[in-house]
């Protein structure tokens, strides 16, 4: 049984990648730094310098390509963790400090080049890895990480989903507004505009629905009675015309919902459209930790949730941001959120006081969408402070959440 179980997890670590953390990242450049302060003046010794790497070999009597890779410690860029990948393995490296000795190089020249080589022997003992499956693990790490090939990745999955579904957005949009009256029966106003630009369908897919942003009071959803939601009105002066077919129908919170189907779009052209709606709320208990939550429903290219808080409101919190993803109720409980999150997707921005920064590269009349908000309730945009998120091909079905925590 025991020879089955080594032979099955040899079999899986043969298949399955190596996953590095950040801090085998850390260790990795802590062994780089030393092995090139420790081979630096070794490079400038009489039997090195000067020499291409096939003089060494010859010279040296050691081979060619140990020869190649030994030059990348005369680099005077600060080394890093790729650094491992680039120089010659463990065995290659003592090749080459015997050969010095065999030149005549003496003992106390290379014994601190010795001792690093024998750190980066222990270093991949400890994380179970060869030189080259190391240099694997660092590139799959990099390319996890790197923010280019991540949006590259979002991108390959928008075009996945796109193309299944039948239907993209341009951009995902959401503006929330909220007053905040203590002590009176509806604790909480708010406004909300909700659409999307070139919006893109067959007529095959599904009908698009202008959703709703869901409320959480210290992880519990805020819905029933406590959000009294007045139908969706829709903004027809940012709506594309002809206008498509819009459905209004009662969804399960006995709230009033649009339905887009574009049957009189011609198939595949774009088109915009936007819908506001206004809502008084009474959330009872008000709990120190409140979110606000914008779900991806369709592929986009770009999504943009700001949120506007009252000025006094704005203060007494703490703003923040994230990503998730959702409908995984099943799998983690909301107070538990660092179980669905993604990271590094997602650009969060303080937009200050007023609406003067609310122009977006992602739909040119951004600013002019969130004036008209305020204007259909007569807010004074400038009594309120905004926050941003922006998310660049986000993920199908992800959730972004501005958590507004009250500050002790």
């Amino acid at each position: 049984m025991s020879n089955q179980l080594s032979i099955k997890k040899g079999i899986i670590s043969t298949f399955m990648p190596v996953i590095l953390t950040e801090r085998h990242i850390s260790d990795a450049t802590k062994v780089a730094e030393r092995l090139h302060k420790e081979f630096v003046p070794i490079m400038q010794l009489p039997a090195v310098k000067g020499f291409r790497a096939s003089e060494l070999a010859i010279r040296l009597a050691i081979g060619r390509m140990t020869c190649q890779r030994i030059v990348k410690f005369s680099s005077d860029l600060p080394p890093t963790s790729e650094l491992l990948t680039e120089i010659p393995g463990v065995s290659g490296l003592r090749e080459f400090l015997i050969a010095l000795r065999h030149e005549g190089t003496p003992e106390a020249v290379l014994c601190d080049a010795d001792s690093a080589v024998d750190n980066f022997a222990h270093f991949l003992t400890s994380i179970g890895l060869s030189q080259t499956a190391l240099a694997t693990a660092l590139s799959l790490h990099f390319e996890a990480t790197d923010p280019k090939h991540r949006l590259a990745r979002r991108k390959k999955l928008f075009e996945a989903t796109s193309s299944v579904l039948g239907q993209s957005m341009g951009t995902t949009i959401s503006i929330l507004a909220f007053k905040f009256n203590p002590g009176t029966d509806t604790n909480f106003e708010q406004i909300a505009t909700r659409g999307y630009t070139d919006i893109s369908v067959s007529h095959s897919a599904m009908p698009i629905r202008l959703p709703i942003n869901a409320a959480f009071s210290d992880y519990r959803k805020v819905e029933g009675s406590e959000a009294a939601r007045e139908p969706q009105e829709l903004i027809k002066e940012f709506c594309s015309t002809p206008l498509p077919s819009i459905d209004t129908r009662m969804i399960k919170e006995k709230n009033l919902a649009h339905i887009i189907d574009p049957e009189n779009i011609p198939n595949g052209e774009l088109f915009d459209c936007f819908a506001l709606q206004c809502a008084k709320w009474n959330v009872t208990p008000l709990g120190k930790h409140k979110a606000l939550w914008l779900y991806i429903d369709y592929p986009s290219r770009s999504c943009t949730f700001d949120v506007y808080l009252q000025k006094n409101l704005a203060d007494a919190n703490r703003i923040s941001a994230d990503c998730h993803l959702w409908g995984t109720s099943l799998l983690a409980p909301p107070e538990d959120l660092w179980m669905t999150k993604f990271t590094g997707q997602l650009t969060f921005t303080e937009l200050g006081q007023g609406i003067s920064k609310s122009d977006s590269s992602h739909y040119k009349s951004h600013k002019e969408l969130t004036l008209n908000m305020f204007k259909k309730k007569n807010w004074n945009p400038a009594e309120f402070v905004g926050f941003r998120c922006e998310i660049e091909m986000p993920i199908w079905r992800s959730g972004i959440c501005i958590n507004v925590v009250q500050r002790t």
